[in-house]
């Protein structure tokens, strides 16, 4: 792939985001076509307004025509969530002077591994200039059914979430997964407030698991699924699953999603345990390791 030049690259100033740049960063967003957004639980405005960000603006005399913004780092990891690139610009030299930019900023800050997960086909030509690799791919299972497996018995109570359980739930997010899959704190809290379904699983008055899922017309999703790895192996996520697979059915929703990791062959084996089977829409996960002196 060709490399950019110095001299093109100095046709654009990079600027890091204001406030005060928050509506032609929206005019820009909805106007053109190259654009990227993963930000789970937020709208754009929102995350713009409420959240930690790292994002760097490129600009054409004073016309904004490049946005590229990474998401609060959480042990050493974070996620570019937003990408645009203006149309009809040269969308390899605006991004990599983004990226330089942007990743100057990343590495002061400590910042050791960004992932970026491209669901835009637009996108995988560019990030192989950038010197990101494809680490994983993130897999879409579906559920048409209303028929339920036998539920494990395991001895363990199921209840709807508490604002109080917001602090062990992350815990049990953050143990339960590794970068750059865990959540932050405020990304939970967020998520339960817009949950269709959110619930806990507790053994011996402790708080062991979590489920949370999302509705979406007639489809639910389920957006997140951890336990604590002690208790892992002890059928507690079957038990989680198996109650809001009942309470979609309840309102009449058979049809359910999932997304994992490729490599995860124990949540896979969970989710196609029931009824889950793999749709074919898959998504490339890419990375760069920052602490490496070739990048």
């Amino acid at each position: 792939m060709p490399s950019v030049s110095a001299d093109l690259a100095a046709m654009y100033t990079v600027t890091p985001y204001e406030r005060r740049y928050r509506q032609v960063v929206l005019d820009l967003l909805y106007s053109s076509y190259q654009t990227h957004t993963h930000l789970d639980w937020y709208t754009v405005e929102h995350w713009l307004d409420n959240s930690p960000l790292t994002m760097r603006l490129a600009w054409n005399n004073s016309r904004l025509v490049g946005i590229l913004g990474a998401s609060e780092a959480l042990f050493g990891a974070c996620w570019l969530r937003l990408v645009v690139i203006r149309d009809y610009m040269p969308t390899r030299v605006v991004l990599t002077a983004l990226w330089d930019s942007l990743r100057q900023e990343l590495q002061r800050n400590q910042v050791q591994s960004v992932w970026i997960l491209i669901g835009n086909d637009w996108l995988e030509e560019y990030v192989p200039g950038l010197n990101f690799e494809q680490a994983e791919m993130v897999i879409t299972l579906r559920r048409r059914s209303f028929d339920l497996p036998t539920p494990p018995l395991t001895g363990v109570a199921v209840r709807p979430v508490e604002a109080e359980d917001i602090d062990a739930i992350t815990r049990i997010d953050q143990t339960a997964f590794v970068p750059p899959w865990q959540l932050t704190r405020a990304d939970l809290w967020q998520a339960t407030r817009i949950a269709a379904t959110c619930t806990t699983a507790w053994l011996d008055d402790r708080l062991v698991g979590y489920q949370l899922s999302t509705r979406h017309r007639e489809a639910g999703h389920l957006a997140r699924l951890a336990v604590l790895p002690e208790y892992q192996g002890k059928g507690i996520g079957g038990v989680l699953l198996h109650q809001m697979i009942k309470a979609f059915a309840h309102h009449s929703v058979r049809t359910l999603t999932v997304n994992t990791q490729l490599t995860n062959h124990h949540s896979r084996h969970l989710y196609e345990n029931y009824g889950f089977q793999r749709n074919g829409y898959d998504m490339p996960v890419w990375t760069i390791d920052l602490t490496r002196t070739d990048d």
